[in-house]
């Protein structure tokens, strides 16, 4: 018996069905996908970075200007005040007694002598009045001292630099 499963054994063209189910069995895989290129997503990042670049500038511009502008109306600002505390100092002088006596000379009233009052309820009058004196030719009125009205702002938006330009 030894034999004959030696010859057994040596046959090639027969296999034995231990040997089959030792044998790994083979599936058909896909063909792997080649690598991709790495230039899209390179071109991806290019392109993120120069739009931040291109936002961030503008952004610079924006407050640029925006800084132009506020310092553009601070100054008119501050010009605006000193016109108005120069009105107001002028109103102040103008408004003291012996100018308003001058300018109402000026324009021919003439002082009150003597007034006279009405009792309302009664309808009596009190005390005596004389009339006022009498001018000649009532005076021509002074030129009045006009002042342009403030401009809320500049009409005129030009760049004008920050004045170190060299005119």
């Amino acid at each position: 018996m030894a034999s004959t499963s030696a010859a057994r054994a040596a046959r090639p063209g027969r296999v034995t069905r231990s040997a089959q189910q030792q044998r790994p069995s083979l599936t058909v895989l896909a063909r792997p996908e080649p690598a991709r290129s790495p230039l899209p997503f390179t071109v991806l990042c290019t392109l993120i970075v120069v739009g931040t670049l291109v936002a961030l500038l503008l952004l610079n511009i924006q407050m640029s200007d925006a800084s132009y502008k506020i310092t553009r109306l601070q100054s008119q600002s501050q010009r605006l005040t000193e016109e108005a505390q120069a009105l107001q100092e002028t109103n102040a002088r103008l408004g003291t007694p012996q100018e308003l006596e001058k300018s109402a000379r000026e324009i021919g009233m003439v002082p009150v002598g003597n007034p006279a009052y009405i009792d309302l309820s009664t309808g009596t009058v009190m005390g005596e009045s004389s009339p006022a004196g009498q001018v000649e030719q009532a005076p021509a009125l002074p030129a009045a001292h006009v002042v342009p009205p403030a401009r809320l702002s500049d009409s005129s938006t030009a760049y004008r630099g920050m004045g170190n330009e060299g005119v």
